[in-house]
């Protein structure tokens, strides 16, 4: 009896999506943007676009699985540097939030240099960033870049995303920058 071989759905997806942009690559540059492709499909993990614009993010609501691996890619079309935080509870000094969502969550991030960001490479340093919430993800006009972590099932809940930058004296999300973001529990889907 010959044995059944079962495949995931994310070993065939990752298949597939190998193929695709193999077919594309051997087709020339002018056949589909690659870069595009590489960013969008990962095998071992649920990437999710998000874009940054003054003032909003697009989309303004995610849902994300708890226990599985999420890269979260980020580009800032705005014309001034943006922040992704999310937690709940707005401090008492509107800088952050009271509830860290990251909080004890092992966060991989990555930024790629665009607009100013080798001016904002030079003026922080990671001592800096460390001194910010785990969970800030900022990018000047013009960056890009991700966030990769797993959810326990403990942070199975929705939570609010916002942008604490200040232009003119206002908060970004009092300008409507903010979103919602839910966390759903393995049992949930």
């Amino acid at each position: 009896m010959m044995p059944v071989r079962v495949f995931h759905w994310r070993s065939l997806a990752a298949w597939l999506s190998a193929g695709l942009v193999l077919g594309l690559a051997a087709r020339g540059p002018e056949a589909a943007p690659t870069d595009r492709l590489f960013r969008s499909v990962s095998p071992s993990a649920d990437t999710i676009e998000v874009t940054m614009t003054d003032h909003a993010y697009e989309p303004s609501t995610l849902t994300l699985p708890a226990g599985e691996p999420v890269t979260l890619q980020f580009t800032n079309e705005g014309t001034v540097e943006h922040y992704f935080v999310v937690g709940s509870l707005v401090a008492s000094d509107k800088e952050g939030f009271e509830q860290n969502l990251f909080e004890g969550v092992s966060i991989e991030k990555n930024k790629q240099p665009g607009g100013h960001a080798d001016e904002e490479e030079g003026e922080h340093d990671e001592a800096e960033e460390g001194d910010h919430h785990e969970n800030e993800f900022e990018l000047p006009p013009g960056g890009r870049g991700s966030m990769t972590f797993t959810l326990p099932a403990a942070k199975a809940g929705t939570y609010t995303i916002a942008c604490f930058e200040t232009t003119g004296g206002r908060k970004h999300y009092e300008m409507g920058m903010e979103g919602t973001l839910r966390v759903t529990a393995p049992d949930d889907e």
